[in-house]
């Protein structure tokens, strides 16, 4: 337009764009509407209402986004018509003035002029020289907050039916793939519009930032319905669910109270207070899964906290990362076979995210037990073959229970990173130093202080029981400040290290050691073809538990009476004769050892 700054048809295209959404905005209310009506059945409690006020919350500040969009289309129109005005006051000035100055050319012949007489401006009036001012745009709106947790109703439950919350959270986003489309051609519009139409003057732009933000809104009330389902889904169909389980279910960050739980550096004890006074209760092991796999991860391997919560937040894990596309075939078939171990009695209270996993699995209730057993494998040992090491460990349980009829645990602990086996294949001697073993060390340190901080109020009698290379892990273990436990058991020690005196500088009440007798390697069938090697060839060479100056109660593998001899390193072989085999004399005194019954061993017979 002659002398201002604004494209009208730029200025139109804001207009038909700007109408446009408002139309589509109003239009999406229906699809939304029926979605909302959908999702709600089977709905209730806590949740319930927040969806509700949720979905209200997004009904309002659609209308008044409609509004405001039609209200821009409006006043863009109005200086669309001011900017017509002004333009045609300015040219119709122009005019004027150059017949002003026509008229002023021709006064000195016209015939009037003495007389003072100006025939020319007294019919062609002056147009106005007032300027036409732009009326100020004001583009505001401001999406409303929704809050998306039960607030103070969190002691309640509430239900829902997960196939109908999914269904309206793919509905929310397709319609709002379409407003996003809608919002962008908006932006671009109003961006030209302010390029090319300068003579208009804006007092407020919020309502671009404002469309952007309901449309996260929006988002982000289908993420947190998706979550809510995804918690149903977990929990198992037809449950209703705490309100504190969905409070950290469906929030979009972890709620402070869990954020102290898990936060880095938390100690076994305080761990146990914290869980404490969230409360969960046993018997709700289904709300626990409810809650995110992330959170669950996490819960499962926190030391200090229920036993309980730990097996059914490793299951869980355990479960959804079986289902996991494009799995590592090494973390597939570690997995596989946990989940193999996991028979009736068994509890999965540690699972990492290793590959493959590291993992321990009790036989007997943890939080019941009045006597609790560690069992800590040596080389080669890995959860590539949990059923192996937990069926050995169930055998310790069962000769356990056939000799005392206290309630027991046996952790088959497969929670550190054994070194390998030795071949020709994988030439690592790592089982010669004690790097493995003092990394485990740490970790098998923390899990004794957990169980004293989750059973703080009744400590049951503790017992280590190591084999092989174990054995080094183990005693480095119990070297550890805060570690105590009632007996350490040894059988076929790769050796303890040098920086152990004696059997006096272990934090055990009794030390015991067992081993078979000594054979060739490549000589199978005779006795033990592997422990001597690793205490006499490894660097610095280690001590043997059963040598007099150790320190340790010794006693017999090699057979006695009715019972069997060892005739092998490994603990479960096909002949029978393991030191974790039933019927040895191994196994015997492995189980008067770690119930209090030391003083029952059979004694060598070397």
């Amino acid at each position: 337009m002659a002398g201002i700054e604004f494209d009208g048809g730029v200025a139109r295209k804001l207009i038909t764009t700007a109408t446009a959404a408002d139309d589509r905005l109003r239009a999406s209310g229906s699809s939304r509407r029926y979605a909302t009506e959908d999702a709600v059945v089977d709905f209730s409690g806590a949740y319930a209402k927040r969806f509700t006020a949720a979905s209200e919350a997004e009904a309002a500040d659609r209308v008044r986004l409609a509004r405001a969009l039609d209200s821009l289309a409006e006043q863009v129109q109005v200086v669309v018509e001011q900017a017509q005005r002004e333009r045609a006051r300015r040219e119709a000035l122009a005019d004027w003035r150059r017949r002003e100055d026509e008229r002023r050319r021709a006064a000195a012949s016209n015939t009037l002029a003495p007389f003072g007489i100006d025939t020319g401006s007294m019919f062609d009036p002056k147009p106005s020289e007032t300027p036409i001012r732009p009326t100020p745009i004001s583009a505001s709106f401001a999406a409303s907050d929704r809050p998306r947790n039960a607030g103070a109703t969190s002691s309640g439950r509430s239900s829902a039916d997960p196939d109908r919350l999914r269904a309206f959270a793919a509905s929310s986003r397709v319609g709002d793939i379409d407003l996003g489309a809608t919002s962008s051609r908006l932006r671009a519009a109003w961006a030209a519009f302010t390029m090319h139409c300068a003579w208009a003057t804006v007092d407020s732009t919020t309502l671009f930032r404002g469309f952007e933000r309901y449309l996260q809104e929006n988002a982000a009330d289908a993420d947190w319905v998706e979550r809510i389902a995804e918690a149903f889904e977990r929990a198992g169909s037809g449950r209703r669910l705490p309100n504190a389980v969905l409070d950290v279910a469906a929030a979009a960050t972890i709620p402070a109270s869990f954020r102290k739980l898990l936060a880095a550096g938390v100690s076994p004890a305080k761990a146990a207070r914290i869980w404490s006074g969230l409360g969960f209760a046993r018997d709700g092991e289904h709300d626990l899964a409810a809650l995110p796999v992330s959170v669950l991860s996490m819960l499962g391997n926190l030391e200090g906290i229920p036993y309980w919560v730990r097996n059914t937040a490793n299951r869980t894990v355990l479960a959804a990362r079986l289902r996991r596309r494009n799995l590592d075939p090494v973390e597939k078939a570690a997995l596989q076979n946990i989940r193999a171990a996991l028979r009736p009695n068994r509890f999965l209270i540690a699972l990492t995210a290793d590959v493959p996993p590291l993992a321990a699995v009790s036989i007997g209730d943890l939080d019941a037990a009045e006597n609790v057993t560690w069992a800590v494998p040596g080389m080669g040992s890995s959860t590539l073959r949990t059923t192996e090491w937990v069926d050995s460990a169930q055998n310790v349980y069962a000769e356990q229970v056939r000799i005392d009829q206290s309630r027991h645990a046996v952790i088959a602990w497969i929670g550190y990173v054994a070194p390998p086996i030795p071949s020709a294949s994988n030439p690592d001697f790592g089982v010669l130093n004690e790097k493995s073993a003092a990394a485990g060390a740490r970790k098998l340190a923390a899990s004794i202080r957990g169980l004293t901080a989750a059973r703080a109020d009744g400590m049951p009698r503790t017992n280590v029981l190591g084999h092989s290379y174990g054995t080094t892990t183990a005693s480095l273990a119990l070297t550890k400040s805060g570690v105590r436990v009632d007996s350490f058991t040894s059988i076929a020690s790769a050796g303890i290290p040098r920086s152990i005196g004696s059997a006096t500088d272990l934090h055990a009440d009794y030390v015991y050691a067992g081993q078979a007798q000594n054979t060739m390697v490549g000589i199978p069938g005779f006795g033990d073809q592997f422990a001597y090697i690793g205490r006499d060839f490894s660097f610095p060479n280690r001590k043997d538990p059963t040598a007099s100056a150790f320190g340790a109660k010794t006693f017999g593998a090699d057979g006695h009476g009715d019972l069997k001899p060892v005739t092998d390193h490994g603990v479960h072989t096909a002949s029978g004769n393991g030191y974790l085999d039933r019927e040895t004399e191994s196994i015997r005194n492995v189980a008067f050892t770690t119930t209090g019954h030391g003083h029952r061993v059979t004694g060598p017979t070397r």
